[in-house]
């Protein structure tokens, strides 16, 4: 491996034989997708805030930030026990840094996702290849929910770097005894240099509880135990360094459980989820992780066993059917006992993919934070296939490469009532065009399946992070409100929300905002200010018998439940709810007159 003149970006040179060598060698191409992946990457950073889960993370963040206290969380003002502490802290020091605004909330996610691939890449080469590493590391990067998550902000970017972190680390401690002999690397040192992984390896499992809870750690856990197990590496299984790992971790827990403990256990007269004696300590190790696989905490949902089977066959396109693949052939291996290179990250993934299966509270994100060892597994697989199954890996890609290529052409021509904007079709032409042109050219079939691929789905994603959901977002009446507000100096304090319980505004006007149910609506609440509510609000105001005048009217649509009506713009407006922004006189005594339209530019 050699640096790159042009750039000093470290990229494979070595020369092997056949497919692999081709592909070392394309130079030229592993810049173009390193490239474009950072330029879909930031252009998702500028996307605004979608509701309802990144907008209260990123609202529970700025009041973090602006109270200054990083070991309580709220919401809207009032005590929060959901989620805990480490991604708001993230976000809440990048709002320190940047200001707070969508860029400053998202940032952080993208940086964890790169520390996600930059593992990848440590753990690949170490375990197998520097190439390896590197073909994991963009498969990683251009799986399809990876871009969505850097866009849509939640938890699990972060977990996406946390887990190959940890993995990475904890395993390096091991003196392996694996089946197959491993690479030797430079970089594992010896038995005296290995508290540094036992360190940063107990830090990254700290960091995941404190992103998600005690279940985050299952795959390194399973990972690393399971692969013991199955080696009969017992010395390995009861080692002291274990218990340095537990104690590390919990004395890196500290932090989170004092919070929790100042905010919830020392004052059992708080009532959170309808009840009082509720400990935050409690929760957090216990009650939202066996509640949320249960269906029995206060957050329920539906289970479905082959939810995240189907699920997975869009989250992490375009490399599914090879990913599919890599898992049973992986599993024949183990089966037979002829299982070849590292064994950590198939046993990490199936563990926690079957107990998200078996659980009733589902969501497409939780395989996020898995796709790292996905990828590394996937690669392993396609490395050493032969040109038969890699041909048939290469008509698939070529198909779904062409399927999402018109599937651009259909979406903007049912969606969009203009034409993308320039460096949108520059930047898809391009990327679009040589994917097309490496897949007819008689080349590695290896670049076809990776190079080929992945510059097609950039394509397609930057066209989405440019065009499409900007003007997707153009009907999230909240954000769009609350720009309205800020470009015409309407202040968040004179500003009530009524039966309207998002959170986007707040970060919009940098304010927490007042929020009343329709229900609870009273005249001496809202005389004299601006209201913004849906038909149903306007009715309650109008049966107050208040004066009103509306100031500006919002097409709103649930814009992370898309439907096939509400993407054709033909059918769109049957599907949108109309929602408004008044301004109510502060003479609630006279009567109800008709509303005067004064939309404000």
């Amino acid at each position: 491996m050699t640096k790159n003149s042009a750039n000093d970006t470290v990229i494979p040179r070595a020369k092997p034989e056949g497919s692999a060598g081709k592909v070392i060698n394309a130079s030229f191409l592993w810049n173009i997708v390193f490239g474009l992946t950072i330029l879909v990457y930031l252009a998702g950073l500028f996307i605004p805030i979608m509701e309802p889960d990144a907008a209260v993370y990123a609202q529970v963040s700025m009041e973090m930030h602006d109270r200054g206290d990083y070991l309580s969380i709220y919401h809207k003002g009032a005590d929060w026990l959901d989620k805990p502490h480490f991604p708001f802290w993230m976000s809440a020091l990048s709002y320190e840094a940047f200001g707070v605004n969508e860029f400053a909330y998202k940032l952080p996610a993208v940086i964890f996702v790169l520390l996600g691939a930059l593992y990848t890449y440590l753990f690949g080469r170490k375990y197998y290849s520097p190439l390896h590493g590197w073909l994991a590391v963009i498969v990683l990067i251009t799986a399809e929910h990876i871009i969505i998550s850097n866009q849509d902000v939640r938890a699990e970017p972060f977990m996406t770097g946390l887990m190959i972190m940890a993995l990475y680390h904890l395993t390096s401690v091991l003196q392996l005894t694996s089946v197959i002999p491993r690479r030797p690397t430079a970089d594992e040192g010896s038995a005296g240099d290995q508290w540094p992984h036992l360190i940063l390896g107990s830090l990254a499992l700290a960091c995941l509880i404190m992103t998600k809870g005690l279940f985050t750690i299952i795959p390194v856990v399973s990972g690393i135990g399971l692969a013991l197990l199955y080696e009969k590496n017992w010395k390995q299984i009861f080692h002291w360094r274990w218990l340095v790992v537990v104690v590390g971790t919990i004395l890196f827990l500290t932090p989170a459980l004092y919070g929790y403990y100042q905010q919830f256990d020392k004052h059992p007269e708080k009532i959170i989820f309808g009840e009082t004696n509720v400990s935050g300590v409690k929760f957090f190790l216990w009650t939202s992780q066996w509640g949320r696989f249960t269906n029995t905490g206060p957050i329920t949902g539906k289970g479905d066993i082959t939810f995240f089977i189907h699920t997975m066959l869009w989250a992490f396109l375009p490399w599914a059917f090879a990913a599919f693949f890599a898992i049973f052939s992986k599993t024949k291996q183990l089966i037979r006992k002829i299982s070849t290179g590292e064994n950590y990250t198939f046993f990490g993934f199936i563990t926690l993919f079957l107990v998200f299966s078996f659980s009733r509270f589902q969501l497409s994100f939780y395989l996020n934070p898995l796709f790292p060892f996905l990828s590394i597994l996937t690669v392993a697989v396609l490395l050493n296939q032969s040109k038969r199954v890699l041909k048939i890996f290469s008509v698939m890609h070529f198909v779904l490469a062409i399927l999402l290529i018109l599937g651009v052409f259909g979406l903007n021509y049912i969606f969009m009532d203009r034409l993308p904007h320039l460096d949108a079709i520059i930047v898809f032409l391009f990327a679009a065009g040589l994917g097309l042109y490496l897949f007819f050219k008689k080349n590695s079939l290896l670049r076809k399946v990776i190079f080929a691929t992945a510059l097609v789905v950039l394509g397609v994603n930057y066209y989405l992070n440019r065009d499409f959901y900007p003007e997707l977002l153009q009907y999230q009446a909240e954000s769009e409100a609350a720009y309205f507000m800020k470009e015409n100096r309407i202040r968040a304090e004179d500003v009530v929300f009524v039966g309207e319980m998002e959170s986007v505004a707040d970060v919009i006007l940098h304010m927490p905002t007042k929020v009343v149910s329709v229900d609870d609506v009273t005249a001496s609440l809202i005389e004299g200010k601006y209201v913004f509510t849906s038909p149903e609000g306007r009715a309650k105001i109008n049966s107050l018998g208040l004066r009103y005048s509306i100031v500006s009217v919002f097409d709103d649509f649930p814009v992370t439940r898309l439907t096939g009506k509400f993407i054709n713009r033909s059918t769109r407006q049957s599907e949108v709810q109309t929602k408004y922004l008044l301004k109510v006189s502060d003479d609630g005594d006279k009567p109800s007159v008709e509303v005067t339209l004064t939309v404000l530019f």
